[in-house]
C-alpha cells in the first residue's frame, strides 16, 4: 500500500503565487479570446494600438514629438540616473533578500 503525502500547508506565500499563476492563465485566455473575436476594436479607425492612443489626446503631437518637446537636462544625463536607480534598486533588492532569509 502507498502511502500518502500530507499536502503542503497553504502560506500566504503560496496563496499568493497560486493566484498570480491563475491571474495570468486568465489574462491570456482573455486576450486570446478578445483577438479570436476582434473585440476591442473601433470601426473606421485604421491604426495600430501605439497610433490609436496618441490619436485620443487631443494635441498629442506637442506631448510625443521631439520637436515640440526641450528638455533643460541633457539626453545623458537621464540615461545616467534612470541606470543609477536601477542599481540603487538591485541593491536594495539584494540587502532585502539577505536580511530576511
Amino acid at each position: 500500500m502507498k502511502k500518502e503525502k500530507p499536502s503542503r500547508p497553504w502560506t500566504p506565500m503560496r496563496v499568493v503565487c497560486t493566484s498570480g499563476v491563475i491571474l495570468f492563465v486568465a489574462a491570456v485566455f482573455t486576450a486570446v479570446y478578445m483577438m479570436a473575436n476582434n473585440m476591442g476594436q473601433v470601426p473606421g479607425i485604421d491604426f495600430g494600438p501605439g497610433q490609436y492612443y496618441y490619436t485620443d489626446i487631443p494635441g498629442w503631437q506637442k506631448y510625443f514629438l521631439p520637436d515640440h518637446y526641450d528638455n533643460p537636462v541633457p539626453m545623458g544625463v537621464l540615461l545616467a540616473l534612470f541606470f543609477a536607480w536601477g542599481l540603487l534598486m538591485y541593491r536594495l533588492w539584494a540587502f532585502l533578500d539577505r536580511k530576511l532569509k
